[in-house]
């Protein structure tokens, strides 16, 4: 599990360290001070969480939360000292999952956190089927990769279902050209490759399972 901590407040943002630390042992912790390395590093990583200053150097809270929502369904903690109906109101327009104004107990932000966690994975097992760090549902053409919905092409899409629904078995780039381009496509076997390239870097942690098989193609397997 990877977890974000946007909070300029040095003080605070290792007290959240040090609490969530002691909770989730196991996970990575991200520490950022700044609202433009929080931008960068939102859209180089997956996050299973983010607790998020609202007030920040160079680019404020509700401006990283717009473009993490571009990006993922990656739950939401805003933390401010804008107590105000307005600023709660424009967070959760945004689409947070929590509003907690400080002066606040880090227990509290850590019970939340626990809370969230509990029903994102509640729905998630409950939708969705699982392959390593996959989930996906195909009806609904969504997919999670570490717990962070990612969003994929027409054309990758295509490839993942194919994939997904034929784990271990090799396919070469003319069958995947007739079984996702379709059998008119008379474009070259590269463009294969080219969305292959692409499927993987937005699959992350899992783009391992996309194998490719000298001389003969691609499969996908754990």
């Amino acid at each position: 599990m990877r977890i974000l901590i946007v909070e300029d407040e040095r003080h605070l943002n290792d007290v959240l360290f040090d609490y969530v630390l002691d909770k989730y042992d196991f996970a990575i912790i991200d520490q950022i001070y700044d609202g433009l390395e929080a931008l960068i590093s939102i859209q180089e990583n997956n996050y299973d969480l983010v607790l998020l200053d609202v007030m920040l150097p160079n680019v404020d809270g509700f401006e990283i939360c717009k473009k993490l929502r571009e990006k993922a369904n990656t739950p939401v903690i805003m933390l401010s000292a804008l107590s105000d109906e307005e600023n709660q109101l424009r967070g959760y327009n945004l689409g947070i999952d929590e509003y907690i104004t400080k002066p606040y107990s880090p227990k509290l932000v850590v019970k939340k956190i626990e809370a969230i966690l509990g029903r994102y994975n509640e729905i998630v097992d409950e939708d969705y089927k699982q392959y390593g760090y996959i989930k996906y549902n195909i009806d609904k053409h969504k997919i999670l990769v570490d717990g962070n919905e990612i969003k994929l092409n027409k054309k990758e899409w295509d490839l993942f279902v194919l994939f997904i629904n034929n784990t271990g078995r090799v396919f070469s780039r003319d069958h995947l050209l007739n079984k996702v381009w379709g059998y008119d496509y008379f474009g070259d076997a590269r463009t294969v490759d080219t969305h292959i390239k692409r499927l993987r870097k937005k699959l992350n942690n899992a783009s391992v399972y996309v194998k490719t098989i000298f001389k003969e193609g691609y499969k996908f397997e754990k």
